[in-house]
């Protein structure tokens, strides 16, 4: 009896999990559909395009713009929290940290100094003042020290016999590295670089983190690779094809001109 009313109760719990419906919480507006962008915790809307950046403060609702021409186009931009901001050209081989106001803090750091051949990818750590670099020449994996400007961790040949390897996605998620590659090959790594693990997920696959959760997609569905109710699928919204990024229960895809904030409802 007792397996029996267990049994019950986890497939309740299942068909809620699938029975959960989008709600549409607000939308942000993007200066053109070209404009990379990026949300940080304070929910703070970051667009970037070649060496320009804006950022609608939510403070003081100001608009804030600035542009870095020495950095050539900047290749990505990860808001390390509501105060700091790390920007990165690929082209140039910069990376510079910027506070609030996009006003540049200390000077800007030239990977090339440090002995970094060409770097490809970057991440942001949980350990403050750190952050994880790509080495495209030396297929190397290294975390790096803002503060002392040392790699603290190196790992060589870190996709092993992978020729060129191309990284799609770096990330830290739990206290641990993924790398996505353009081939679809998913590497696992702890924070001492020794390899948990590799899979292979397919060309056309993304990953989302949020708290517990490790999100595999494609352009129609999202499906849990790593959460408390492993393999649960759910299909986009109505419309929605370009699912960018997850924050906080929040889901942003963009269409256009436009980002529309989603959150999951029962």
């Amino acid at each position: 009896m007792k397996g029996y009313l267990l049994a019950l109760f986890i497939l309740a719990f299942v068909s809620t999990q699938f029975a959960q419906k989008w709600q549409l919480e607000t939308t942000y507006a993007l200066s053109d559909s070209t404009q990379h962008w990026a949300i940080d915790e304070w929910a703070q809307l970051y667009q970037w395009k070649e060496n320009a950046i804006s950022v609608q403060n939510t403070q003081t609702d100001q608009l804030l713009q600035e542009s870095f021409k020495n950095f050539g186009e900047i290749s990505g931009l990860y808001p390390l929290n509501g105060l700091r901001i790390l920007i990165f050209s690929e082209e140039q081989q910069m990376i510079g940290l910027l506070d609030n106001t996009l006003q540049m803090k200390g000077e800007a750091i030239n990977l090339s100094d440090y002995g970094f051949s060409y770097v490809s990818a970057v991440a942001k750590s949980s350990r403050p003042d750190f952050i994880w670099l790509f080495d495209q020449y030396r297929s190397r994996l290294v975390l790096f020290n803002l503060s002392t400007r040392s790699s603290t961790q190196v790992l060589d040949n870190a996709f092993g016999k992978v020729f060129n390897p191309q990284i799609r996605q770096l990330f830290e998620y739990q206290n641990e590295l993924y790398s996505l590659l353009n081939d679809g090959q998913l590497f696992h790594f702890d924070l001492n670089l020794t390899q948990i693990e590799q899979v292979k997920l397919g060309p056309e696959m993304t990953l989302f983190t949020d708290k517990n959760e490790l999100w595999v997609a494609n352009t129609f569905e999202l499906k849990e690779l790593i959460s408390p109710m492993n393999g649960l699928t759910q299909d986009f919204p109505s419309g929605e094809h370009h699912l960018q990024q997850v924050f906080n229960g929040l889901y942003y895809f963009q269409r256009g001109k436009k980002i529309y904030v989603y959150q999951l409802k029962m």
